[in-house]
């Protein structure tokens, strides 16, 4: 129930704010919808300062049973890491409020707005920031309850009041990027105030209040410390690139890469579901020692994890240009946006094959595995980005991504199980992942040969490429042993209600 849960919250979350991409365009402009990618880059930065805290939470109260710790200490552990988070995010917003004139007069390149405009918008950012900073730690901590369904809840219904609400906003109140900030700020503190009330309330019950607790951190310190330095050396390869092109590029031009990896980026909707519901299944069962039972909820996660990928992916791959002519219905836009999608994809796909065998690290705080790895490829490809930028643009950072994740899966993989149930690699390249990757390549490739030679030039509508992704994921299912026997289950369910 919690997958399934995790799986529909994430999938109306991606959906609704795909959906109101070409409406932000239209209202905005591509060079204010910049701005807003710019504020993307700024929470994906701004990151590193996580410290590792909703992680270490999240991993806390997912083995706090196994473990038998008292309910005084988890709470306690609880609202000492809401302290610091707190205090983080106000320090982050007082930050880029102070910066935002240098923000807006020496980082970005503006076009048509002014630099005014441009300096109040990265204040309303800071706010927005702030507001929205704590509910990463609530999410963690509802996470390791393994009580998704209260917060996919919350979470769809401001998702919905955030993406939908600031359309009425910009239609027929004002269309200036102020606006969508004021709105975004408004209802960020709505979602973390809530967020922080469904924590609460799912938290198990004790006597007296929680209170701040050094005993509860120093026991954590050193996960927590680990999970820092993660954070830290993953920006530099996540966040990067982003940075570096909303130095270089004009606003606009900011504008279509930050649409492109919003489409490419658009599988977490299928990864952040299956991690979040498996992480505290393998954190319980690394506290409990239970090798064989972890080995087969480790294969059945990445597993899982690629049949929901490559439908999705290789879809949106073989498609990528009919894809952003529904969505934008602007033939500049889509030219602009297609190529860098398609690259950027590649790279997702191989990042998303490792969230399992991350998660699994994870799971067993190994976290210097994961530190030492992201800082050696981030020696070797941060000038690499810089190279390839300055050559060939948007699309040579895009490159940079695909050989990051590539190393990933041809280096930091095998490495990894020389540690870590170590005759499971060969599982996992075979079974878990060239498999399952068979079925849906078969048929995307075969409904993508009929379109050529049957129906050239035609431009593919909404319903067209639906009908493509059931039919593709109806391959993937129907080639998965888990999926027949659940479907399985269900029709003889079926039948014999029929006939009882």
């Amino acid at each position: 129930m919690n997958i399934v849960s995790n799986l529909l919250g994430k999938v109306w979350g991606a959906a609704i704010s795909i959906l109101m991409l070409p409406l932000y365009i239209k209202y905005l402009g591509i060079e204010s919808y910049g701005l807003v990618g710019f504020y993307a880059t700024l929470i994906g930065t701004m990151a590193i300062l996580d410290m590792g805290l909703s992680t270490t939470l999240n991993r806390e109260l997912a083995k706090y049973k196994v473990e038998n710790k008292s309910v005084e200490e988890v709470r306690d552990l609880t609202f000492s890491l809401e302290c610091i988070y707190w205090l983080i995010g106000l320090v982050i917003g007082a930050i880029i409020v102070l910066f935002s004139g240098l923000i807006a007069t020496r980082w970005v390149k503006v076009e048509t707005l002014s630099p005014s405009m441009v300096k109040h918008a990265v204040m309303l950012m800071g706010m927005v920031v702030s507001f929205q900073w704590p509910v990463s730690l609530y999410n963690g901590g509802l996470t390791g309850l393994e009580k998704q369904i209260v917060n996919n809840v919350i979470t769809v219904v401001m998702t919905t009041l955030r993406a939908a609400g600031v359309i009425i906003v910009l239609k027929f109140i004002s269309s200036t990027i102020d606006a969508f900030f004021l709105w975004q700020a408004a209802l960020s503190l709505l979602y973390v105030v809530t967020m922080r009330w469904g924590l609460w309330k799912q938290m198990p019950v004790a006597p007296g209040k929680p209170k701040f607790s050094i005993t509860q951190l120093k026991i954590i310190w050193r996960f927590a410390a680990g999970m820092t330095s993660i954070s830290i050396v993953s920006f530099l390869l996540s966040q990067i690139d982003k940075i570096v092109l909303s130095k270089m590029l004009p606003l606009s031009q900011f504008g279509y890469y930050t649409l492109a990896y919003t489409l490419a980026t658009t599988v977490n909707l299928v990864v952040i579901p299956v991690s979040e519901t498996f992480f505290p299944r393998l954190a319980k069962l690394v506290a409990s020692d239970s090798e064989e039972q972890l080995k087969t909820a480790y294969h059945q996660a990445c597993r899982l994890m690629a049949a929901l990928i490559f439908p999705f992916c290789l879809v949106l791959l073989f498609f990528t240009e009919d894809v952003a002519q529904v969505l934008f219905k602007n033939a500049a836009t889509t030219s602009h946006v297609y190529v860098l999608t398609r690259v950027l994809l590649i790279g997702s796909i191989f990042n998303a094959l490792m969230v399992m065998p991350y998660n699994l690290i994870v799971a067993n705080g190994w976290t210097k595995f994961t530190v030492v790895q992201n800082l050696i490829a981030a020696i070797l490809l941060i000038p690499l980005l810089f190279v390839l930028t300055k050559q060939y643009g948007a699309i040579g950072a895009t490159s940079v991504w695909v050989i990051v994740n590539t190393g990933y899966i041809l280096i930091s993989q095998p490495l990894m199980h020389r540690k870590l149930l170590k005759t499971e690699l060969f599982r996992w390249y075979w079974k878990d992942t060239f498999l399952p990757m068979l079925p849906p390549l078969a048929a995307v490739v075969l409904i993508k040969l009929v379109t050529i030679y049957t129906l050239p030039g035609i431009q593919l509508n909404f319903i067209a490429l639906a009908g493509i992704g059931v039919i593709v994921f109806f391959c993937s299912g129907l080639c998965m042993k888990e999926a027949r026997q659940y479907a399985g289950m269900l029709l003889k369910g079926y039948v014999y209600d029929r006939h009882r």
